[in-house]
């Protein structure tokens, strides 16, 4: 998985949003590409002081419930991120990385939540990988041609919504 996402970063240009990269290899290939203009960097949802900072590129300090108003539309051409670091944000992270993202997003993490993953990105787009791993898998979309629409971006998040609520219920009757 490693291996992939460093090939990935070698090819990129322009500005790049990271959440939750903890691995050491894949701050060194984005601190070697200079092509990369702008770097976010979110390592954690807490905060913590200079714990977003790779040496040698601009940055600031992003707070994930606010990538909307940070980012703006468009503006971030390349995002990877973590599952495990955004898992209790996907209900608002699936329609703001679309918003803001208009190069490639890749997300890695476990096969079966990429999997189910797959089908709220399928919402926006169809020009989505699923690249399989040993232990995990990494989800690539191409967010070049996806257009948001403020309607069913609300008709989503109540559609996860129910669907959160209906699996809680279950959860609670099963028990």
């Amino acid at each position: 998985m490693e291996k992939y996402l460093i090939e990935e970063i070698k090819q990129m240009k322009g500005s790049l949003l990271g959440i939750g990269i903890t691995s050491e290899k894949i701050k060194d290939a984005i601190n070697k590409n200079d092509e990369i203009l702008i770097c976010n960097l979110l390592e954690e949802t807490t905060k913590r002081k200079n714990s977003n900072l790779v040496a040698g590129k601009k940055q600031r300090k992003v707070n994930i419930k606010k990538l909307r108003k940070t980012f703006r539309k468009k503006r971030t051409d390349n995002v990877i991120c973590n599952l495990e670091t955004v898992k209790k944000f996907l209900k608002t992270f699936v329609r703001d990385s679309v918003y803001i993202n208009k190069g490639k997003l890749y997300i890695y993490g476990d096969k079966e939540e990429i999997e189910n993953l797959k089908k709220k990105y399928e919402r926006y787009t169809k020009d989505i990988k699923i690249i399989n791993k040993a232990k995990q898998s990494i989800l690539v979309v191409n967010n070049t041609n996806t257009k948001n629409n403020k309607f069913k971006d609300i008709c989503y998040w109540w559609q996860d919504f129910g669907q959160s609520t209906l699996e809680i219920i279950t959860a609670l009757l099963a028990n």
